[in-house]
């Protein structure tokens, strides 16, 4: 039975001529079950802007590499797309730029928003925009169906994105703003099966944090004395190699392995809408908190499907593993950290589809460099559609000792709802968290955090927040709550 990757819409670019101005179609051909979608761009001439202090001229660079390849790029150069779509009103066959969307699929059915497989499939994934920018999406729109030419010719998919931050804090000591911004280059390589359900692919991805202005996003939770941080990542650490696996996929699709460097939390213990470059910024709901996860390095891993709704994966990864550094020679001191995920997926007449799940981990402890305790611990996880629009999900996170992340029990809920305020791919969201600290003498921290992203153009996204969050753990006991605003853009391709 071939996997739901071999089910995907279809991008059709048409170009054509008039007097005054270009203009060019893009035409999204969706199977029949999907609604069909059509955006209409006419090109021209475009005032450039330039934003002062930011460090960004790196980004700047791709965006013109971009456009310039787009203008370069033949259309003959290009894969023909289908003439009944990219006929005029008079019938005739106009002249396309065409490519396909195809998703990757899951090599491990619980995998994270923030793999980058998935991420690869959210930058290539058909979206409306909120308002029509020629001048940013027309070379963005090109710059995109030449790389997915080239993956058609080669099976390798690139993409990059940059996501900035910025947040305010309504109280504490010291610092009460940072700025952060993070730049992402990923690809997959397709490199067996193409065109099937058992692919073996090869995923790189880079990774480049840096502050805008003094100080990080990720200072705030030192000032304010919280127990999660408010902003998960966007420090200033710089330049990362953060994953180069390979991911192998077989008997239809039902079985799969993975083997390299990677981060474990990607593949397990992930809600739907665990993703801080486009949902929920605080760390309670943008990870899973309770679970000492050891960052990028040597992991291994196995999924099985043996039927259509029940799924299990469980992996291993040297517990010494962090992002920041080469973790290779720390395997021989035997120190590991494991999991497993064991979950049912119906699909629910009236509701849509579904995913709950049970982890179990367990990390060894680690006496050379950054010494740790062991620890174990369970995670109950729930996803589920409530029909088109919305969803919800929950969670319920324990650690046997807490002493490796200092929190013992966290409990998450909350829900998203698709399509408000304009484009049907705005996401609004609203979560709550409560958490119990290690430490028996530290207040129990409660956050509530609600958002809305808007799909501004076909590839830039805009979000705002709030969290409020109430008894902060290592606060001064008569701070019992601070609110955190938080401002983000995204730019992906």
């Amino acid at each position: 039975m071939k996997r739901q990757s071999l089910h995907h819409p279809r991008y059709v670019f048409v170009s054509t001529s008039g007097s005054q101005t270009d203009a060019m179609e893009l035409v999204m051909i969706t199977e029949p079950r999907v609604p069909q979608a059509r955006v209409t761009m006419k090109s021209g001439a475009g005032q450039a802007c330039t934003r002062r202090g930011l460090r960004v001229p790196l980004v700047l660079l791709m965006f013109a590499a971009s456009a310039g390849l787009a203008i370069a790029t033949p259309a003959d150069g290009l894969p023909p797309a289908d003439p009944a779509a990219t006929a005029g009103a008079s019938g005739e066959a106009r002249s396309p730029l065409a490519y396909e969307y195809i998703p990757y699929g899951e090599w491990a059915v619980g995998e994270a928003p923030t793999s980058t497989p998935e991420e690869l499939d959210e930058i290539f994934r058909p979206k409306e925009a909120t308002v029509d920018v020629p001048v940013l999406d027309g070379p963005i729109d090109r710059f995109i169906a030449a790389t997915s030419s080239f993956e058609e010719r080669t099976g390798l998919r690139i993409g990059f994105a940059y996501t900035t931050i910025f947040q305010q804090a309504s109280g504490g000591p010291g610092t009460r703003r940072g700025f952060s911004g993070d730049l992402d280059i990923m690809a997959a390589w397709t490199l067996l099966g193409r065109g099937t359900a058992n692919t073996g692919q090869l995923i790189f991805s880079v990774e480049e944090r840096h502050n805008i202005g003094p100080n990080p996003a990720s200072v705030l939770r030192g000032e304010i004395g919280t127990l999660h941080p408010i902003t998960n990542g966007f420090n200033d650490r710089g330049f990362v190699v953060r994953d180069f696996y390979w991911v192998h996929r077989l008997w239809d699709g039902k079985f799969g392995y993975a083997l390299g460097r990677g981060d474990t939390s990607d593949f397990f213990g992930a809600h739907r809408m665990q993703s801080l470059n486009n949902s929920f910024s605080n760390r309670a709901f943008s990870a899973n908190t309770t679970i000492p996860s050891p960052g990028h390095g040597m992991f291994a891993g196995i999924s099985l499907r043996p039927v259509q709704d029940f799924y299990g994966t469980i992996g291993v990864a040297n517990a010494y593993a962090s992002t920041t550094i080469n973790d290779m020679k720390y395997l021989e001191e035997g120190s590991f950290f494991s999991f497993g995920e064991f979950g049912y997926t119906p699909k629910i007449e009236g509701l849509g589809s579904g995913r709950y799940r049970v982890v179990l981990w367990n990390i060894d402890d680690r006496e050379r460099r950054a010494p740790a305790p062991s620890d174990n611990g369970i995670s109950i996880i729930v996803d589920q559609d409530l029909g088109e629009h919305f969803l919800v999900f929950a969670r319920y996170g324990y650690a046997d000792r807490g002493r490796v992340t200092g929190i013992r029990q966290s409990v998450e809920t909350g829900m998203g709802v698709r399509g408000l305020l304009g484009s049907p791919d705005n996401m609004t969201g609203l979560a709550f968290a409560y958490s119990v600290p290690q430490d028996s003498d530290a207040r129990d921290e409660k956050i509530v955090e609600c958002f809305h992203r808007w799909q501004l153009t076909r590839h830039t996204q805009f979000s705002v927040g709030v969290q409020g969050i109430f008894d902060p753990s290592n606060a001064d006991p008569e701070n019992d709550s601070v609110a955190v605003f938080t401002t983000r853009l995204r730019i992906a391709f």
